[in-house]
This record gives structure tokens, C-alpha cells and sequence, in this order.
């Protein structure tokens, strides 16, 4: 058990790491995003660099390139992300490059993350009302268009745009941005606070002081005249600092990511809740976080003020039906998407392989979720979870456990989706992933825990896949639980 919940939780902590830098949204419905013409001009190849920190620890670096070009710049976007893993030291690095117009206004793009043996690529390119798509995976390429508005902003050109730009300080500015990394539109705001001397090191230097707001979170930077990131902050206690290219890549005293980074991550409580799996009702009360912001109040939870009930859910050999499931109110959780890409033949042969000719959604939500309890090694990965990478590698944490059972469950007419929340061990809820499936209502299941339904104290606050998930910061560091009864 201990295993499995902090395997969950170190990925959920990467996945922090991989949205403070790449997947930066705004939850709110703003008003229409500005197009801004650009006022100056950047004329010179510059490279910055930075390192990546964790509560003051040295975790990783970042690097940025721009190189004019006559009709707009070209961007290159670099970082490495060293994590110790349950004892076991893993290397991410990421590679974004793109092509933007004078106005800083998104052309192509081409992403990539390595980690170990998983290797994932995203490529776009804007053309008039939509973006082209291409993804690469476990030997795997799909393609997708996405409908656009307006021509979208990648994150990594707002600062430089930012320095460029008269914005009018204290004024709330909107920017449609695209994330190559879980392939998702949205809107990002951005306010300049202030003009102010920043420390840098042992010095003071004048900087910019802006907000970024999104997903109901901040990002608070500080740039210089000509948008040079000095130091950046966001929530959970990551930073980005300024360093020379040398300093940057040195690790000199620091450490991998110390595993009592799942302790700080964890939300203790100060009662013991023993035997979760045999409760059937569990009863807190959440503070330290806007409970607006999530979908608590459904389902097997019951939310009132700030005290939640949970009741576990009860199933009967009755709670089933045929499958494949023929009702088009769930084509949205029936549907291959570029994670769970359950129309792929290798996933359907595996979903008929496993269930033969069983056509009872009941006894076959139980056979997929013991295949993938039994097959997948329980191993901390570092990816971007997508079905068909799991069934490749054959390991990985409650992500991939999640995303590929989601995947054969749809491929077999179940419908199926991914929710992440907070589960209880020893003392305290870690951060965790895992499913549900319809049978008549919606019922948890955990295929990495194995468990069906899943315990009361599986807490569900964000539902969706990874262009949700990013949500969960706003938890990290805030959210408090205290165990009110249990039965």
C-alpha cells in the first residue's frame, strides 16, 4: 500500500513540475482575449537559463532561445527534470520549439518529452480557423484538428511579448494560448503589478512584476526591460531563478527530489481512519481551498458547506447491462481521445482478447480491472499517460493503470473516465488517480489499488484527463482535511 499511494502521489508531483512550466490556463469564463500588435521588436539571438526549484531544492533546469527572423522569431524551449522516485532516480527533459509572427502570434510548434523508455511527440501548425495536429506515441502517429477562434499564444512567448508590448499596468489582459502538451485551448491573463528592484542572488536588480492567472492559480514573475525572466514563482513552492548556463546545469549540493517530498505534498489529519476498505460511510470537513472550484457535491459525495459525506457505492449482479453500451448521452466517455485512444486495433484486440465473449458490463469492468491490477508493473513512470504507451511498456503508476483500463473499457462499449483526487494512508491523504464506470450510475474503481468500488476515502475533487489535472495545484499546500465520523 505504501508503495502504490506514494508511486501516485511522486507522479502527481512531476505532473506539478510539468504544468508549472508548460500548462498554464485561467478557470473563469473571461471576457473576449486581446490581439496585440507588437511595439518593439526583438533584433538579437539571445539564450537564457534558469534552475528549477523545489521548496529552495535544486530539482531541474530550464533554458529558452530566440532567434529573429524576418517575418517573427523562432523559439526553443529546453529542460531537464531530475526526480528520485521511490528511491530510484529518474531523468525527464522536454523540448519545445516554435515558430511565432512579429506579434508573437503562434505558427507551428513541434513538443517532446523523453523519460526512460517513454518517448512522446506533439506537432501543430496554425492554418486559417484551426490547428493541425499530429501526435506520436508507442510507435503510433494520429492526427487531430482543433476549431480556433483566433490564432493562439504559446506560454512560453508571453514574457518576451509582455516586455514588448505597452500593456496598461494594473489592467487585466487576456490571451488565448494553446498547451502542446495536453494538446488544449484556453485563456491566460496577465497583469502588470509593478516596477521594482528584485533580488537576484546577492543582487538588486529593476524588474517587471506580472501576474499570470489560470485554473484559478498564480504565477508571479519578474522580468527585466527586455523580457528576460530574472525569477519566477508558483504555487506549490516551485521556482525558476536565473543562472548562468554553467550554473544551471550544475547540481553542486543538491540532491535528486528527497521522497519526503510526499510528506510536505500530503494533507495530514490528525485522526486514524483503520480499515478504510471496510467503511462504508466516511464524513470530513475541507478548508484551505474555494470548494466551488471542484465537483464535489455528486455522485457517492455529498457536499454541505465545507463537510463532505461519502458513501460508498453498493453494486448488485443487477447494476449492469449488454455491452457495448448504445446511448448517445455517453459518446463523450465512449470516444477515443489522443490519451485514451480506445478505437486503436491493438487496444480493441486486447479489450476482446480479455473478455472473450462476455457481454455483461459488470462481469467485464471486473475481468479488465484484474487484467490491468495483474499485468501492469506498479513503477514510477515520468509521462504524459497515454493508453497505447502503457500497453507497450507494461508499468506504470495509478495514471497509466487508469488511462489504459479507461481505454479497453471503452473499447468494450463501457463507459469510462478518469478522476483524480486525494486517498487516505496512515495518517494523512496523498494524491492519487483513478477511474470510474457507468452501470447504471457511476461507480469508483481503482485498478491500481485494486479495488472495486473504490473506499471511502478515495476523495474525488477534479474529473477529466490531463488538461484538467492541472487543478490539482490548487490543492497542493492549501487544502485541510479533518475526519468528522466514520462508519
Amino acid at each position: 500500500m505504501t508503495l502504490k499511494h506514494s508511486i501516485g502521489l511522486a507522479i502527481v508531483l512531476f505532473w506539478c513540475v510539468m504544468n508549472f512550466l508548460l500548462i498554464k490556463r485561467q478557470i473563469w469564463a473571461p471576457p473576449p482575449p486581446l490581439f496585440v500588435r507588437g511595439t518593439e521588436m526583438i533584433t538579437e539571438p539571445r539564450q537564457e537559463w534558469w534552475g528549477i526549484y523545489y521548496r529552495g531544492e535544486k530539482i531541474g533546469y530550464t533554458s529558452q532561445t530566440i532567434e529573429p527572423h524576418l517575418d517573427g522569431y523562432q523559439l526553443t524551449d529546453d529542460s531537464m527534470l531530475r526526480l528520485n522516485l521511490m528511491g530510484t532516480t529518474r531523468n525527464a527533459s522536454t523540448r519545445l520549439a516554435m515558430n511565432v509572427d512579429k506579434e508573437w502570434v503562434l505558427k507551428n510548434f513541434d513538443f517532446e518529452l523523453q523519460s526512460n523508455d517513454v518517448h512522446f511527440k506533439s506537432r501543430g501548425k496554425v492554418v486559417p480557423g484551426k490547428l493541425q495536429l499530429e501526435i506520436e506515441s508507442a510507435g503510433h502517429t494520429s492526427a487531430q484538428e482543433i476549431a480556433l477562434t483566433q490564432p493562439p499564444y504559446l506560454l512560453a512567448a508571453l514574457k518576451p511579448l509582455v516586455a514588448t508590448q505597452q500593456l496598461e499596468p494594473g489592467k487585466e489582459h487576456f490571451f488565448a494560448t494553446f498547451d502542446p502538451s495536453t494538446l488544449s485551448q484556453q485563456i491566460t491573463s496577465v497583469v502588470i503589478e509593478a516596477r521594482e528592484q528584485t533580488l537576484i542572488g546577492n543582487k538588486r536588480e529593476p524588474a517587471i512584476r506580472f501576474r499570470q492567472k489560470f485554473k484559478g492559480l498564480s504565477v508571479l514573475s519578474w522580468i527585466d526591460g527586455q523580457g528576460r525572466t530574472l525569477k519566477e514563482e508558483s504555487p506549490g513552492g516551485f521556482a525558476l531563478l536565473r543562472e548562468t548556463q554553467q550554473e544551471a546545469k550544475g547540481f553542486t549540493g543538491s540532491r535528486a527530489v528527497p521522497l519526503d517530498m510526499i510528506a510536505q505534498s500530503s494533507v495530514p489529519v490528525g485522526a486514524t481512519i483503520t480499515e478504510p476498505e471496510s467503511r462504508s460511510v466516511l464524513r470530513l470537513k475541507l478548508t484551505g481551498v474555494n470548494l466551488a472550484n471542484f465537483g464535489l457535491n455528486q455522485g457517492r459525495q455529498q457536499l454541505s458547506e465545507n463537510e463532505l459525506r461519502v458513501e460508498r457505492e453498493k453494486v448488485s449482479p443487477s447494476d449492469t447491462f449488454q455491452i457495448p453500451l448504445q446511448d448517445r448521452r455517453f459518446s463523450s466517455f465512449l470516444q477515443s481521445t489522443a490519451f485514451l485512444q480506445s478505437d486503436h486495433p491493438r487496444i480493441r484486440d486486447l479489450a476482446r482478447q480479455i473478455l472473450g465473449s462476455e457481454t455483461d458490463a459488470l462481469k467485464a469492468v471486473l475481468r479488465l480491472k484484474n487484467w490491468v491490477y495483474k499485468e501492469i508493473k506498479k513503477e514510477p513512470t515520468v509521462s504524459v499517460p497515454n493508453a497505447l504507451e502503457v500497453l507497450q511498456t507494461r508499468k506504470g503508476d495509478c495514471n497509466e493503470h487508469t488511462v489504459l483500463f479507461n481505454a479497453l473499457a471503452r473499447a468494450a462499449g463501457i463507459p469510462a473516465r478518469t478522476v483524480v483526487g486525494v486517498v487516505y494512508l496512515r495518517n494523512a491523504f496523498y494524491y492519487h488517480a483513478w477511474s470510474e464506470v457507468w452501470l447504471g450510475t457511476w461507480i469508483s474503481l481503482d485498478s491500481v489499488l485494486d479495488q472495486f468500488p473504490a473506499d471511502v476515502t478515495h476523495i474525488k475533487f477534479i474529473e477529466g484527463e490531463i488538461d484538467r489535472q492541472v487543478n490539482v495545484l490548487q490543492l497542493i499546500g492549501h487544502l485541510k482535511i479533518e475526519v468528522l465520523e466514520e462508519g
